[in-house]
């Protein structure tokens, strides 16, 4: 009978087998023939990400982010990427101090910044002066 392992398992044998560089498309078919597991590659990815980058995620090691800070993080990394998700971030409005106007909340920034990530910024302009015009 064939030993049986986790699909984390089979990713981080593949890795050792095959190397850090290796892509999760490569890897698919290795993990498939000697393992017998079926993976997606978006699956490889995440178990690659977590066994090379053990600190990123979690309470492990002394760089681990509390899990207030990973959600902000995440978001701000997804807004930076342009990550085809949508995003939608409530906020509160920062409150005005002595008179003048507040200033532009994290979440208006974060959202500007994943639509430049999305459309990139020279179609990003063209909507903007659509809508000035």
């Amino acid at each position: 009978m064939a030993e049986q392992i986790t699909k984390q398992e089979a990713v981080r044998r593949a890795l050792k087998a095959m190397g850090r560089k290796a892509t999760p498309s490569q890897m698919q078919p290795y993990i498939k023939e000697n393992f017998g597991i079926e993976m997606s590659t978006d699956h490889i990815s995440t178990s690659k990400g977590i066994i090379l980058h053990p600190k990123k995620k979690g309470g492990k090691g002394k760089g681990a982010k509390k899990p207030a800070a990973q959600g902000a993080a995440a978001t701000e990394r997804e807004a930076k990427e342009g990550v085809g998700r949508k995003v939608v971030v409530q906020h509160k409005s920062a409150p005005a101090r002595r008179g003048k106007e507040a200033g532009h909340p994290l979440g208006d920034i974060l959202h500007v910044k994943g639509l430049v990530g999305r459309f990139g910024p020279h179609q990003l302009h063209t909507l903007i002066d659509a809508f000035v015009k």
